[in-house]
């Protein structure tokens, strides 16, 4: 496994540093450095993990985000931590405070490196095309297929744990450590999930609420799992885990 990179920072010592740190992991390889926001566009789709900071010289690492269409995974690192809540809404991998201990930086690589495989393995199933969601006729039913291709796999609403969207695609986590990445909407999954026992609180996460351990802040825990709650979504999720 290879995850070309790309550092985007104006600061010297902070670019100095994080080129460090990821000489240390064998599996990332860092393909160049940039001062401003606008010299990253360059660099898109020869790049999978983007570390970026937040205040550059013109367009602000957050204008950039929001600007690309498609972007690569990223990890933002910045001196600032009231720009935290944004960076989860554009659905970043992690939010890092400078200055950055390697301990911390590692923990972020290791989130960004498990999206990526995921994001492989999707990749690796595209030939399947048309996969779509079924529920059952029958709405006492506690279960649901979703089917891929010539499979059809049948998953217990009670053994859900979370939901991650994926782009065009979702991976269903369940309760025994499964997951099953799936073409799918997030919105299909909504449409055929029982409202009462599941709530949307990202526009990439849907948990199952009875499985959630703890809530503070932007957050909700399901053992050690840390989940982000977005800004549209927190007055709901107050409500519910309150």
């Amino acid at each position: 496994m290879n995850i070309r990179c790309l550092i985007a920072d104006d600061e010297p010592l902070a670019l100095k540093l994080i080129t460090e740190y990821i000489s240390r992991i064998p599996h990332l390889s860092l393909m160049g450095s940039c001062k401003r926001a606008t010299d990253i566009s360059g660099f898109i789709g020869q790049i999978d993990l983007l570390f970026l900071d937040i205040r550059m010289p013109g367009l602000t690492g957050l204008d950039l985000l929001r600007s690309l269409p498609e972007k690569p995974l990223v990890i933002l690192i910045t001196a600032f931590s009231e720009y935290a809540l944004d960076g989860f809404e554009l659905d970043v991998v992690d939010y890092l405070v400078k200055p950055v201990g390697f301990e911390r930086f590692l923990q972020a690589v290791n989130r960004a490196t498990h999206r990526y495989q995921l994001l492989r393995q999707v990749g690796q199933t595209q030939a399947e095309q048309h996969v779509t969601v079924t529920a059952p006729d029958d709405t006492e039913k506690v279960w649901f297929f979703v089917k891929s291709g010539y499979k059809s796999v049948r998953i217990n609403f009670e053994d859900i744990l979370y939901i991650e969207g994926l782009k065009e695609y979702v991976a269903i986590y369940t309760t025994g450590g499964n997951k099953y990445v799936k073409l799918a909407a997030m919105k299909d999954l909504e449409r055929i999930l029982p409202q009462k026992q599941f709530l949307r609180i990202h526009k990439s996460y849907i948990v199952a609420v009875n499985k959630v351990t703890a809530a503070y802040g932007n957050t909700v825990e399901l053992n050690q799992i840390s989940l982000p709650v977005g800004r549209i979504y927190k007055d709901e999720a107050t409500k519910v885990f309150s």
